[in-house]
């Protein structure tokens, strides 16, 4: 993503209520402080990126999905 289009993302992030910053690798964190759980958190920054891109249809910016870390695989390491 064009460093202007990630800067105009984020600042949209940000005016909608968002917790949100680059990462280093081109990719942006984002958080809803308002969720009730992760997935209304993930469905509102699933609508917010489909609006953004609606008045950027130029720009490719895709929802990536990030594993928790130190979640997966407790439970079996506690048999």
């Amino acid at each position: 993503m064009h460093p202007h289009a990630r800067e105009d993302l984020l600042e949209f992030l940000r005016h909608v209520d968002c917790e949100a910053r680059a990462d280093g690798d081109g990719a942006l964190i984002v958080e809803v402080p308002d969720a009730v759980g992760e997935e209304q958190a993930r469905l509102e920054v699933d609508l917010y990126l489909k609006a953004w891109q609606a008045s950027h249809p130029d720009v490719e910016a895709n929802l990536l999905e990030i594993p928790r870390s130190g979640v997966e695989g407790e439970d079996e390491a506690s048999d």
